[in-house]
């Protein structure tokens, strides 16, 4: 390794979201998420050979809003979530989604980066269903069930737990559970990691200068 030049890995966009590719075993995979006003953002997969030191990748459009977090799912890697922007009543809202890749994406169409021809015709995401949090404000990040089969996620809007239960086909999203942050002010949660021990009944969460634990069982 060290012979090897860097592998710098350039974006059009501006980015704040990055996650691996969970379900994947067989490669070394990545997700980026773009963040772009004025043209349509975009989900850069990116590949990479660490026997030839080379990286490969594809293009899907996210069509919704600029991506500030992305998660991929652990049991089926054509399957992930977004949270991201849009603007409603004149105001911004924060919103958070369930994909799926569409079949093209892994059927040999990645390239290199420096293939001047690439990125010029990019497939749509397909939408399974949106986390819908209206009640509940605005969704910073979406969480996976480590260990899980994909069919459940969490979700942190402002201070909010929210467990959703996923249909089998990922189309439909419900709330089975959910906990409040209280407090005095206005807290928000700012992160969360799901713990893959316990049989996954336990959550952290950061706010502020605080680290929180829950009990998923009790959501307490």
């Amino acid at each position: 390794m060290e012979d090897d030049a860097p592998i710098i890995y350039g974006l059009e966009f501006q980015a704040r979201a990055l996650t691996s590719q969970t379900a994947e075993s067989d490669a070394i995979r990545f997700l980026v998420g773009t963040q772009s006003l004025k043209f349509d953002n975009q989900i850069h997969i990116i590949d990479f050979d660490d026997e030839n030191n080379i990286i490969s990748k594809s293009v899907l459009l996210h069509q919704a809003g600029e991506i500030w977090h992305i998660s991929a799912s652990p049991a089926d890697k054509a399957v992930l979530s977004t949270c991201y922007n849009k603007t409603s009543e004149s105001r911004v809202v924060m919103c958070g989604a369930v994909w799926r890749m569409p079949p093209e994406w892994e059927s040999g169409s990645h390239e290199t980066p420096d293939d001047p021809h690439n990125s010029h015709n990019p497939q749509n995401l397909e939408l399974l269903c949106h986390l819908d949090n209206r009640a509940h404000g605005n969704t910073s990040s979406v969480l996976w069930e480590p260990m899980g089969d994909g069919k459940r996620v969490i979700s942190l809007a402002d201070n909010h737990a929210l467990l959703w239960d996923l249909t089998e086909s990922s189309t439909q999203a419900t709330i089975s559970s959910s906990a409040t942050l209280e407090g005095k002010g206005q807290l928000k949660f700012t992160s969360g990691k799901w713990s893959p021990h316990h049989n996954c009944t336990q959550l952290a969460t950061a706010n502020d200068t605080t680290i929180r634990g829950w009990d998923l069982r009790t959501m307490r």
